[in-house]
Parts: structure tokens; sequence; C-alpha cells
């Protein structure tokens, strides 16, 4: 009965034994593996650069006005419009430019008859255009002093600026000097001239061509034409306005695309005129190069204007000027340890996984330059095999299979 007992004992300590082995070796092998991809670690040298939103604009925005003032008889652009070099913008009405030319000339015309006549000595026929010159100088003067009485009225009734007013007074002024010289110049003649008589009269007539050649100038002028390609920014004016001189007509920019960043304090030290630069626009990827930076900061955001010009112009059905495009600023290279921007997590601290013994470790990694879709790293060794896709998945400790 005892030797019964104990073979019964046995027995179940065997089976007792067996079913927990059997357990444990289940338990083992239920153990869940998660498939992870991994990206050996290796020190690589790659382009350092600045990563920057930027604003597309054109550079090179000018205000064109005109020299004179006058009424705008033509405008043929219209606003956002390309245009050549050489085309026509807008255009002055000519009658007064026309006749301020004509008399200049008559002016000096006159200052160089009686000059010539102070020196080869005067004729009858000499006095007689001396006498036609000041009746010309006299009507010059009377039309421009009737204009100037004119605008006096206009300019205290407030239907023309004070401006105009002092430019017909400066032309009524200029024509009674004219006359004046005129009428000294036929006294002359008729008396006889000296010697610092003759020298005067020389002077007069240098004066008077220069100021022919002003009247030209300003005749010219009256066309207002595209100094380059490039687009018509905006309008100012309307046909048949009266537009004072110097006052902006159009907006012009030059065919240069642009693209504008502002750069901190530590980056703008880093960059100058003529560093290279890559401007992705939509799906299109173009090389630019700094062309300027402001010395200034901006009030407002503390940054620093950096303008970049495209060195290979897009379709302009494709740059939309005000539009927010990526920019990168090449500032070197450098040799480090390079991993995907993406492999990296944070949970307060940035840290990634890699594969030790078939399971996931966890290290904090230190984030330094950025390039495109990479980073530069401290904290892995060379030769570490980095979790770069399924480790969302999971957690340090975690059996993994590297697929």
């Amino acid at each position: 009965m005892k030797n019964k007992m104990m073979t019964i004992c046995s027995l179940f300590l065997s089976i007792t034994l067996l079913s927990g082995c059997g357990k444990s070796y289940a338990e083992k092998s239920d153990t869940k593996t998660y498939p992870v991809k991994v990206l050996q670690v290796k020190d690589e040298s790659f382009p350092i650069s600045l990563e920057y939103e930027g604003i597309t604009g054109g550079s090179e925005v000018r205000k064109l006005s005109f020299k004179s003032s006058a009424k705008i008889s033509k405008i043929h652009v219209s606003k956002g419009q390309h245009v050549k070099k050489g085309d026509n913008l807008v255009e002055l009405d000519k009658n007064d430019l026309n006749f301020a030319v004509q008399a200049a000339k008559s002016q000096m015309d006159s200052a160089s008859a009686q000059y010539d006549k102070a020196v080869n000595g005067a004729q009858a026929e000499d006095v007689n255009r001396a006498e036609i010159a000041v009746k010309s100088a006299q009507d010059n003067y009377n039309y421009y002093k009737d204009l100037y009485d004119k605008n006096v009225k206009l300019y205290e009734s407030g239907a023309v600026a004070k401006q105009q007013l002092d430019g017909a007074k400066l032309q009524m002024d200029s024509y009674e000097s004219a006359l004046n010289s005129a009428k000294q110049s036929l006294e002359q003649l008729q008396n006889g001239s000296r010697e610092e008589d003759k020298q005067a009269l020389l002077a007069q007539v240098n004066m008077a061509k220069a100021n022919y050649d002003s009247k030209v100038n300003l005749l010219q002028d009256a066309n207002l034409a595209a100094d380059s390609d490039g687009y018509v920014v905006d309008v100012l004016c309307k046909e048949g306005e009266m537009q004072a001189a110097g006052n902006p007509v159009v907006l012009f920019r030059s065919e240069n695309q642009v693209v504008t960043v502002g750069l901190s304090s530590d980056d703008v030290k880093k960059v100058q005129i003529g560093t290279k630069a890559k401007v992705k626009i939509n799906d299109t990827e173009v090389d630019g190069e700094i062309i300027n930076i402001v010395q200034m900061a901006d009030k407002q955001s503390g940054t620093y204007s950096a303008e970049i010009r495209l060195l290979t112009p897009i379709d302009n059905n494709k740059f939309y000027v005000g539009e927010t495009v990526k920019v990168y600023i090449g500032i070197g290279e450098k040799n480090s340890t390079w991993i995907p921007i993406n492999s990296i997590l944070n949970d307060g601290e940035d840290y990634v996984y890699v594969v030790e013994s078939g399971h996931a470790v966890r290290k904090n990694v230190t984030l330094g330059d950025t390039n495109e879709d990479r980073v530069s790293v401290e904290g892995l060794k060379v030769g570490d095999k980095l979790v770069v896709e399924g480790m969302k998945n999971i957690k340090a400790g975690y059996q993994v299979s590297i697929k």
C-alpha cells in the first residue's frame, strides 16, 4: 500500500512538472515580434542649408514719372502687362512743350545773331533782325505772362496746385529775362559793342543754347518708355488728368524673379551677396543667389530681409507675386551622422530606436544642421541599426525582426 501511494505521488509530481514546463514554453513562444526596417548609421558629408519660407516678388519696383507738368494724352499699358524695352507706356500732351521748344530756339537764334553782330559790327539788316528778335521775345513774354496770370486765378480758386503756379512763374521770369536780353542786344547794336558787351552776349548765347537743349529734352521725355523688359505693376494716372512733374505715373518692375526671406540675427552672419540657394515653388525647384541683404533688422519681426534672385526664371504662369515658397540657403558642407528626420520621435526629448540583439533600444539624440529631409545628430555611433520604419509601434525592450 505504501509503495502504491509512492508511485501515485511520483506520477502526480511528474505530471505537474511537465505541465509547468509546457506552460513556460508556450508563453515563450507566444512573445510578439514587431517587424521594423533599419538603416545602418554611418558618417556622411552633406551640404548644410538654412531652411526658410520666403515670399515671391519682383525686384527693382520703380516709380516712373515725367520731368514736366502737362495733361496725360495717352496711356498705352494696363496693370500687370508685360512690356519690352522701348515700348511706350504713357504720353503727355505736347502742344505746350512744342511751343516751348520753338520759343527756346528763337531765343537761341536771336542771342546768336546778336553776338555775331557785336563781333562783326552792326549793319542795317542786323539792326532790323534785332528788332524782330525783340518783338519775338516780347510775344513770348506776353504769352507766358498771360499764362501765369491765369494760373494765379486758378490757384486762388483752388483749381491748381502751388507747384503748377510756381512752374508758370518760372517760365514767365525766364522769358522776361530773354526779352530784356533782346532789348539790350538791340541797344548795343544801335550804340556799338564794347569787348565786355561781346562777352556778355556770348554768355547769353550759351545760356540760350542750354535752355533750348533743356526744352528739347522735356519734349523727348513726354513719351515715357520702358527702359528694360518687365511688367507694369500699376498705372497711377488717367487720360486727360493734369500730371505734375515728378509725380509717379507708372510702377514698373524688371523681369527678375525674386524671393524675399527674413533671416535671423544668427543666420544673417552666415550668408553674403552671391550665396547660392535653392527655391522650391510648388513642384518646381530652381537655383538662386542672394542679391541683396538689408543691414537693419525689421522693427516688428527682428529679422533681416534678404533678396534671392532666381537664376533660371520659371514660367510667369507659375510665378505669382506674394506666394509663400520654401527656400534652402547653402552655407557649406558638414561631415557628420545624418539620419532621416522622420525617424526621430519626441516625448519631451528627441530620441530614436536602434536594434541590438533582436530588441529595440532607445537612444536620445541631439539635433544639429538639416539638409532637406535629413538632420545631423549626436548620440549614435557608426554601425548602429537605426529603425526608420515601424518605430511608432515599438517601445524599448520590444522584440523586433528586421524586414
